[in-house]
């Protein structure tokens, strides 16, 4: 579809790379007495203090060093070689991918599920999905090689095929879009700063922001998205972050953020 289109066209950002490289670079000592160090994804950063609070509440001497970013910029460190020694990832295909190549202790863990949502700004042109396509409406998207951008995808296409006429909403559409951005957190900031109308967001974001407005998708275009973790180093405690993030701790604090049991 030309929606599809336009977003594979889309620019794949390196600077996400390089900016999380200086992060990598900070967190280079993984694990061990330094505590230890967790990737996760960019939808996971308004809940990760809530994350630490409660594990040190426990584990005072092992404190927890978040790296935040897209699932897919962390993974591609990851097989480049930066050591950390947990990966949370916004899907299950990175983990696995990484699993794959040997980059991981174990197989990937299934621990949260969200759903995309979309958001607009308070007083906009976006009153209902079908404005999406209204001429001038500023869309923002995650970029293709981003989960957030894969889902987007899906959603949109599950949204032209409910409209009258779904080459031309698709079209439209395509045409509005305004910018892909790294991840999920820079496209919510863009309609939270009035630089876009509407951004594909999960639903976690739209709840930790108090500047945009959650318009409800029909229920063909609720993409859900499954979380996965990953143990990437062997230190004994990063398993035992694995264990307590999948127990009853771990799963109140993220549920309490909105993510879902995963599926």
């Amino acid at each position: 579809m030309a929606t599809r289109d336009a977003l594979l066209r889309g620019r794949r950002r390196l600077a996400g790379l390089a900016a999380v490289a200086v992060l990598v670079t900070a967190c280079a000592a993984a694990g061990g007495g330094d505590g230890l160090t967790v990737f996760a994804a960019a939808s996971l950063r308004a809940v990760s203090a809530e994350l630490e609070a409660a594990w040190t509440e426990t584990h005072a001497n092992v404190p927890l060093t978040f790296a935040t970013e897209a699932s897919n910029v962390l993974a591609a460190q990851i097989a480049e070689g930066a050591e950390a020694d947990v990966f949370l990832s916004a899907d299950e295909l990175r983990p696995h991918e990484l699993a794959a190549a040997g980059h991981g202790v174990d197989q990937p863990v299934p621990f949260a599920a969200n759903v995309l949502t979309l958001v607009v700004r308070p007083v906009g042109p976006v009153r209902e999905p079908a404005d999406l396509a209204d001429p001038g409406v500023r869309l923002v998207v995650g970029g293709p090689s981003t989960p957030i951008g894969r889902y987007t995808l899906d959603a949109l296409d599950a949204l032209a095929a409910s409209m009258p006429d779904p080459a031309a909403f698709a079209a439209a559409v395509a045409a509005n879009i305004a910018s892909h951005e790294d991840n999920v957190r820079a496209a919510l900031a863009k309609v939270e700063l009035g630089e876009g109308d509407a951004a594909f967001v999960y639903r976690t974001d739209a709840l930790s922001s108090d500047d945009v407005l959650e318009l409800e998708l029909p229920s063909a275009a609720r993409v859900g998205a499954t979380y996965a973790a990953l143990r990437i180093s062997d230190e004994p405690l990063a398993g035992e972050f694995l264990e307590w993030l999948t127990g009853p701790v771990g799963l109140a604090v993220l549920a309490e953020a909105g993510f879902e049991a995963s599926r």
